[in-house]
């Protein structure tokens, strides 16, 4: 009789658990304003994870309680949920495709609008509209340009917004561009105003329908992971409503399209990641 309770134990403990555990998404939506209905709940355990060991909470029952208590670690275990990881110029071969095809063909109209969409520290709208300065130069002007550059974690917009940042972050960038782009300041180098100008930065859940219409071009790269499959195409499909007709979108490397945005969007570069949006009659 023992072992058969023991037995029972078990499946009733893990069910009491996974019921915290969508508590504890509910209750987390409710405090921060993000959904994470649409995350990958293997990811999100992990992550949730480490703050449950760093509380002595281990369960997620007693992680609901010391919550209850101490609702400063709201904040915290977004930050730990989000994690913020990008690179200048991430992945060369991209850029050079935005460089030399795809910006050059929308700067021939005006304006452009662009969306960085998880941008986190700041590096990938920067380098876009380090981009968009070397294409334009003193065109800009009468060419104007704006990218909007989002993610959910403020704690990273803050950063991303004062554009600082150490040499090593600047790996991969070369010396003339950071010649002309920062100015170095001690051990940190500043993005200059002229760059910065370009740039609006918001908190932004992508979960949710997109705050802007009618883009040329969305960058939502190395971000689907923290997302499950159906997150993941309903994130798509904000992109696809975001985007003029023949817009851009560029996914990270390791991403694919799946579901009803894989036959919204017109593979335009394989390698690049680069697709464009077909028209609303097609």
């Amino acid at each position: 009789m023992v072992e058969t309770l023991n037995t029972q134990a078990k499946p009733v403990g893990d069910f009491l658990e996974n019921m915290s555990y969508q508590r504890l998404k509910k209750k987390l939506q409710e405090m921060v304003g993000v959904d994470f209905g649409g995350y990958r709940d293997e990811y999100l355990k992990r992550r949730m994870s480490i703050r449950l060991r760093a509380t002595n909470t281990n369960t997620f029952s007693r992680y609901l309680q010391y919550l209850n208590k101490n609702p400063d670690e709201y904040s915290v275990l977004l930050n730990e949920i989000t994690i913020n990881y990008t690179t200048f110029l991430r992945d060369p071969d991209v850029y050079r495709y935005l460089e030399f095809f795809i910006l050059p063909k929308l700067f021939q109209s005006c304006p452009v609008r662009i969306w960085s969409a998880g941008c986190a520290s700041g590096e990938e709208p920067y380098s876009l509209a380090i981009l968009t300065h070397k294409i334009l130069g003193s065109k800009l002007a009468t060419h104007p340009v704006t990218i909007y550059a989002s993610d959910i974690d403020k704690d990273a917009l803050s950063k991303a917004s004062k554009g600082e940042y150490q040499e090593k972050q600047l790996q991969g960038v070369g010396r003339l561009l950071i010649d002309n782009y920062f100015t170095k300041d001690g051990s940190i180098y500043r993005v200059k105003d002229h760059v910065k100008q370009l740039i609006h930065f918001e908190e932004f859940d992508l979960m949710k329908p997109a705050a802007h219409t009618g883009l040329d071009l969305i960058l939502c790269r190395n971000v689907m992971i923290y997302f499950s499959r159906e997150g993941q195409q309903q994130v798509h499909m904000h992109f696809y409503n975001a985007l003029r007709d023949g817009g851009y979108f560029v996914s990270g490397k390791a991403e694919i399209l799946s579901g009803e945005p894989a036959a919204k969007f017109i593979p335009i570069d394989v390698k690049t990641r680069v697709y464009q949006k077909r028209l609303s009659n097609a």
